[in-house]
């Protein structure tokens, strides 16, 4: 499943989470759109509860229009620049943006 973001239908800026008001142009109106694609920013690996594996996280730029977002990966990554498809996961209730490797 893709991951949705919200796209402003005045000036096209992309965000997430929602926001009352594009931060762009104010405007009150958005849609969802799908995102697939990210670019690696950063990552970093932060310790799981007691008896349960770390959990990585990461910074990632989704292409081609943003916006930025923090999701957790399922592998450790390769390298900034690199490609990662952008996929929408439940955990707890909540849909949350999950990476992975892109298959080249």
């Amino acid at each position: 499943m893709s991951f949705m973001v919200n796209e402003c239908t005045q000036c096209a800026h992309r965000v997430y989470p929602a926001r009352l008001w594009c931060p762009a142009c104010g405007h009150d109106q958005a849609s969802a759109v799908a995102v697939d694609e990210a670019e690696l920013l950063a990552w970093t690996r932060v310790p799981g509860p007691a008896g349960e594996a770390d959990r990585l996280i990461a910074t990632v730029q989704a292409l081609p229009r943003g916006p930025a977002l923090a999701v957790r990966l399922d592998a450790e990554a390769g390298a900034i620049g690199q490609r990662l498809r952008l996929v929408a996961r439940q955990e707890h209730g909540v849909v949350l943006p999950w990476a992975e490797p892109v298959a080249e």
